[in-house]
């Protein structure tokens, strides 16, 4: 067990979570505990939830709203809209954004929308102006949303209503004067640790707690709370890890293209810019497979990297080979469970110049050859 934690943690004990980890955490509660945050964005109990609702937003690309639910208001349904920052959004900035998406939900969904921008960190959001306002006579556009920027909420009420959806917020809202961050987030994890709920949801809400409170300030040692079993019976870690496993693959993917088309361009000096971008092309994809496959799996030694590094080797041979082989190879790779076996047939595949060679590799790996 102490080898597992330590693949969880830096060289200076802190617990490693990759780029996505807010996205993850401030999303989960929305689905967890609808009714908790939706008395929050309200601030109103007359509601009835109905259900969550299809965010996909399509028009030339696809786009995707961070929360929309439907419920039934005063008697009639209604959509809550609640786009999540951490930062302020830049290109188009949440004014342009919010207004697009508004305007496609509208034209997809034809209900009311009650719209909320809900800010993380303490220095977001300062300057969004909660709307977009055009008055002009005979052309009036008013679009307007609520914007709720968490560092200016009274933490003390909110902690003492124990709503179990608002717990992880809780770091980055406003403590009791005389209160400092790191004494605030401790009490915040204590009252979420005394909560009367199931072990798994309790476990999820320290954790999504303990990832909220480094956007406010240095994390205190909550380990008492974060143990390592808490970690590793968290589904919302897991869910985190997983994701970074997924993003280091497709970084690696992403990295090798672009190292193709910078080897094609130097190659084609001396060849046809054609054919010189064909090879460099062709070796970068190998070369972002390798890498993300590599730094997948490292993530992902002891939290399921199986399925990561079957689907590299997947994609692998179809880029290679120019064929789909997953309903011949599947099955076959699955029936392997020693993850180092998995990475000399992803090698394998990198280096064999027939599919044919792969598969004998494949039937040799399996019998144990």
């Amino acid at each position: 067990m102490e080898n597992h934690r330590d693949e969880k943690q830096n060289a200076s004990g802190e617990i490693i979570l990759p780029h996505q980890q807010f996205d993850i955490v401030a999303k989960d509660p929305f689905y967890v505990f609808p009714e908790d945050m939706l008395r929050f964005l309200m601030d109103r109990l007359d509601f009835e939830f109905l259900e969550h609702v299809d965010s996909t937003l399509t028009t030339v690309e696809v786009r995707h709203m961070d929360i929309l639910i439907k419920v039934l208001l005063e008697g009639q349904p209604v959509l809550i809209h609640c786009e999540i920052q951490t930062d302020d959004s830049r290109q188009p900035d949440m004014v342009r954004r919010n207004v697009g998406y508004l305007g496609r939900c509208y034209e997809k969904y034809g209900l009311p929308i009650y719209s909320f921008v809900l800010y993380l960190r303490s220095t977001a959001g300062q300057k969004d102006p909660g709307g977009y306002f055009q008055n002009v006579p005979g052309h009036r556009f008013i679009v307007e949303y609520q914007v709720i920027r968490l560092n200016e909420v009274d933490g003390e009420p909110i902690l003492a209503a124990q709503q179990p959806g608002l717990m992880p917020f809780t770091p980055l809202m406003k403590p009791p004067v005389g209160m400092s961050g790191t004494e605030w987030t401790a009490h915040c994890a204590e009252v979420t640790q005394s909560l009367s709920v199931d072990a798994g949801v309790r476990n999820n809400l320290l954790v999504e707690l303990w990832v909220m409170s480094g956007l406010a300030h240095e994390r205190p040692d909550l380990l008492t709370f974060i143990s390592e079993d808490i970690v590793n019976e968290s589904s919302v870690y897991q869910m985190i890890i997983e994701r970074g496993v997924e993003q280091g693959v497709q970084r690696g993917i992403e990295q090798g293209i672009e190292q193709g088309r910078q080897l094609g361009i130097e190659q084609g000096r001396a060849e046809s810019v054609e054919k010189a971008f064909k090879i460099g092309f062709e070796q970068g994809i190998e070369r972002g497979f390798e890498q993300g496959f590599e730094q997948g799996f490292e993530q992902g030694r002891q939290l399921g990297a199986k399925e990561t590094a079957i689907a590299c080797i997947l994609d692998l041979l179809d880029a290679r080979f120019d064929v789909n082989t997953a309903p011949i190879l599947t099955s076959l790779l699955e029936a392997i469970d020693d993850l180092q076996q998995l990475r000399r047939l992803f090698h394998e595949a990198l280096a064999v110049e027939h599919l044919e060679n792969f598969l004998h590799a494949l039937q040799t790996a399996r019998h144990g050859a």
